[in-house]
């Protein structure tokens, strides 16, 4: 990756604004408080404005409250700021809220992100689909660019990395993922520290909707897809949130003999969000840009309104075609 060409751009005194994707996760938030760091280190003033706020299991990480959520009054910010980055993401649909003034603005856009889907949204595109995590690329960046490897950037990092692969699980786990994370925990990022501050800190609503989602588990194509259903009653019922689901559809994939696997929810917002993941040769990217969502060949995600359970009827029907034409969904 040629980083040189941010050079001329990343200049002392001027000011940039950093978002991502609504409902961000741990690479999204991650990145954004390492890029803001680096930022900082060379003279820049970063304001990250993102639609949602970080999510609990990530407050940890910005124990400063950098983290703005968007409003009309943040337009000031955006129209005056130098330049712009999209981390994590690369269309305007995920964005979300603060997109209208993102474009509006004249600032210059970077879009840096690993995801195979990539609408054309900004003036300088730094994407990679084979790396791990937007994590990965923001620490090659800090790197080519001299930026210091501060303790809470080594935390931010190793979280932005270490969620993005399942914890080091995941297939897209290379061999210089590995030699980040050495760095990164040589540099103050201690991971059973950080894995009990993600994974060990969980709500009980959230293992109160867990059984309940559990007990309606549903599978088609002699087991080869799954997938499990939270609706608004469910969340009603037992006090849990959209952030208690975060993780639920990684459990899912380690069912036997299951190749897709689907998570689907009524948000507050009236729109349902499925997630989508698989195992093998699925490309569940594939299946979520057929209903307007996109991701990675084995994470994806889509939104979508209308019925919950007509969604569910369209998207398992899609799931089943790409299964049964080994890929190849259906028009």
């Amino acid at each position: 990756m040629n980083w040189d060409i941010l050079k001329d751009l990343l200049k002392p005194g001027a000011s940039c604004v950093i978002t991502t994707h609504y409902s961000p996760d741990g690479d999204a938030i991650g990145s954004e408080l390492a890029l803001a760091a680096f930022m900082r280190q060379i003279g820049i003033r970063p304001h990250i404005i993102n639609q949602d706020p970080v999510p609990r299991i990530y407050e940890f990480l910005d124990k400063d409250k950098t983290v703005r959520v968007y409003s009309k009054e943040d337009d000031d910010i955006i129209m005056k700021a130098d330049f712009i980055f999209l981390l994590d993401v690369s269309s305007w649909a995920r964005v979300g809220s603060p997109s209208e003034a993102l474009r509006a603005s004249s600032a210059g856009r970077i879009c840096i992100d690993h995801h195979a889907t990539n609408d054309g949204i900004a003036d300088i595109d730094i994407a990679d689909a084979t790396v791990s995590a937007t994590g990965e690329l923001i620490y090659d960046m800090l790197c080519a660019l001299g930026g210091e490897i501060t303790p809470d950037v080594a935390r931010a990092l190793f979280v932005a990395i270490a969620t993005d692969t399942g914890w080091f699980r995941f297939s897209n786990t290379s061999p210089h993922v590995f030699q980040i994370i050495a760095c990164l925990t040589a540099r103050g990022a201690a991971p059973e520290e950080l894995y009990n501050l993600v994974y060990e800190q969980l709500r009980r609503e959230r293992m109160s909707l867990l059984g309940r989602g559990l007990a309606k588990l549903q599978s088609t194509a002699d087991g080869r897809i799954a997938w499990m259903a939270f609706t608004r009653q469910m969340f009603d019922e037992t006090g849990a949130d959209g952030e208690d689901v975060e993780g639920i559809i990684d459990l899912l994939r380690t069912i036997g003999g299951v190749e897709i696997v689907m998570l689907f929810r009524e948000a507050t917002d009236g729109m349902i969000r499925v997630s989508l993941r698989s195992k093998n040769d699925a490309d569940v990217s594939r299946l979520a840009e057929r209903f307007g969502g996109g991701g990675h060949i084995r994470a994806a995600g889509i939104r979508m309104s209308g019925d919950l359970d007509e969604a569910i009827r369209r998207v398992v029907e899609a799931a089943r075609e790409l299964i049964e034409s080994s890929g190849e969904p259906a028009e």
